[in-house]
């Protein structure tokens, strides 16, 4: 046996001999396939996927919170805030994490109030009315994106190419996932 394997291993060294720019290129394309593959499925792994409703586990039978009920619940927080302007929510679940994303237009504001400062406020009240409204111990993750800001945004109301793109958007992502 031990000769076989020592024929087989000259065999495979001739031929490497032979041929190395084949066997080189052949390796190339096992690793790059080998990285693929295993990038493919790490995405699949940790992939966010968009949630239809919250669930909040009890004693006495889970709470099912509609994504819809969470939508309104944070738009009606930004109403509490006139610089920003609620283009869309999202609700996203990673592993068994929550996820929110709030993108908003910010129309300026307090000249002494950063954006950073308003959307910590913001992140702030949104959480706090999460824990109070719906009883999640541990609120979910919030993330603000600004789309827009100040000068961006017309003044007279009318549509830009922007503002059209973006209400694309909103009418695609109203339709949330199928399953909790």
């Amino acid at each position: 046996m031990f000769q076989s394997i020592q024929k087989l291993a000259e065999r495979i060294s001739s031929l490497i001999a032979e041929r190395p720019f084949s066997c080189g290129v052949l390796t190339g394309l096992a690793a790059a396939l080998s990285l693929i593959l295993l990038f493919l499925f790490l995405a699949f792994l940790f992939r966010s996927r968009k949630l239809r409703c919250i669930v909040i586990p009890s004693g006495g039978g889970d709470l099912r919170i509609d994504a819809k009920a969470v939508q309104g619940a944070v738009r009606s927080v930004a109403e509490k805030f006139p610089a920003f302007c609620v283009r869309r929510v999202g609700l996203y679940g990673k592993q068994s994490a929550v996820e929110l994303e709030v993108a908003m237009d910010f129309n300026g504001g307090d000249g002494n109030v950063s954006v950073a400062d308003l959307s910590a406020q913001f992140r702030a009240a949104v959480a706090r009315m999460m824990t109070e409204t719906f009883g999640m111990e541990k609120p979910a993750r919030i993330g603000i994106e600004i789309l827009r800001s100040g000068a961006d945004i017309p003044a007279d109301g009318a549509d830009t190419d922007v503002t059209e793109m973006v209400a694309a958007e909103i009418s695609s992502e109203s339709e949330l996932g199928r399953s909790c």
